[in-house]
């Protein structure tokens, strides 16, 4: 009878040391169904993060920047988001340096750097706005907007602003905006993204000119 009661023991062990072994195999790095790390975003150069809290504060924050041979050369483009709306796969802080992504922002600023500093090329807060005027002809003032961007190899950003929330009734435009290489700013396109327009003195102004792209 000992034999037999030291037999079941054995026999007991053995399972537990399989079983242990069974799920230290399992949770190997190796193993199919272990999870793997994430990869983390990029992180933006400090100078990068320092130009864009420059403009808007603690709370301003670069989306993407570059530098552009054919388009006034180093450049960032920041933000500040629209309250609640946070990176998400669509649009991550400091992601898709090359492909098109969105996020909802109530201002936009692409900055450019000029000898010894930078200076801005573009604004965008109620309205879309550059030096020398407004570039939209919404009639309503914007609390927030729908933007996408993409940055192209050598030609700047490219962008489209749609308002959020707009007035019950209005007319809803997306305007696109892209450098101009004429006037070395930012201005906004034409329906067929051929012309650039001329800036407005006042938004939603009637007059407009357009000039070659």
């Amino acid at each position: 009878m000992p034999s037999q009661h030291r037999s079941d023991r054995l026999l007991a062990v053995a399972a537990i040391v399989a079983a242990a072994l069974a799920a230290a195999c399992s949770s190997t790095p190796n193993s199919p169904s272990a999870a793997q790390p994430s990869q983390a975003a990029p992180a933006m150069p400090d100078e990068v993060v320092s130009v864009a809290q420059s403009v808007f504060g603690p709370e301003g924050e670069p989306l993407a920047y570059g530098d552009f041979s054919a388009a006034g050369g180093r450049q960032v483009l920041a933000a500040n988001r629209l309250a609640g709306s946070a990176p998400g796969a669509n649009a991550p802080a400091g992601a898709s340096q090359n492909s098109e992504t969105t996020a909802d922002v109530t201002r936009v600023s692409i900055l450019v750097h000029e000898g010894t500093s930078w200076k801005e090329a573009f604004h965008a807060d109620e309205h879309l706005k550059n030096r020398r005027g407004y570039l939209d002809r919404i009639r309503f003032p914007v609390s927030g907007w729908r933007m996408s961007y993409q940055k192209t190899p050598d030609s700047g950003f490219r962008l489209e602003f749609t308002p959020l929330n707009p007035p019950p009734g209005s007319k809803l435009e997306t305007v696109r905006v892209a450098w101009n290489p004429k006037r070395k700013e930012y201005d906004s396109l034409d329906a067929s993204g051929t012309r650039f327009l001329e800036p407005l003195a006042t938004p939603g102004g009637a007059s407009v000119r357009a000039s070659e792209k």
